[in-house]
């Protein structure tokens, strides 16, 4: 299930989102109370003509603010919700771009879980918290860092 918040739940710092105010969160005696959802610091983020799109982890959910709100729950059912919010209407092409970018950490090709095929070869213990490690990919020696530009070349002496 993903839950939707709207924009006046979302406590900025700044023009940084900060958390979700009023989060119905359930306590250790089976009950449940109002509580403020830290968000930290973004995995992965862009910004759009309307605002920033931004993904942050939340245990084993993740939290995703776009310009007219913010969407949480497991990763495979937001990165559906944000396929759904960019076939609607009047967004733009940044737009659909930070979506792409920000499912791209949640499910991998196959529309699995991105973190659980990473996991198997990593020691994290949440999908979550393989999400910083997406994206990582290694050069071999005799590829140049900049394509477009060829090798970096040394500095002509002074």
């Amino acid at each position: 299930m993903v839950a939707h918040y709207d924009l006046t739940r979302l406590r900025r710092n700044s023009e940084r989102p900060a958390a979700i105010i009023d989060v119905l969160v359930a306590t250790s005696g089976g009950g449940f109370r109002t509580a403020d959802l830290p968000l930290g610091l973004p995995t992965c983020s862009a910004r759009s003509r309307r605002r920033l799109w931004a993904l942050y982890p939340a245990g084993e959910e993740v939290v995703v603010v776009y310009p007219d709100g913010a969407v949480a729950g497991r990763p495979v059912e937001v990165a559906a919700e944000l396929a759904r919010l960019a076939a609607g209407d009047g967004d733009g092409p940044l737009d659909v771009e930070a979506v792409r970018a920000i499912r791209g950490f949640l499910v991998d090709g196959q529309g699995r879980v991105a973190a659980d095929s990473r996991r198997e070869s990593s020691s994290a213990s949440r999908p979550v918290e393989a999400l910083a490690a997406a994206r990582v990919v290694p050069l071999s020696s005799g590829q140049p860092a900049w394509p477009d530009r060829g090798q970096p070349t040394a500095r002509p002496a002074a």
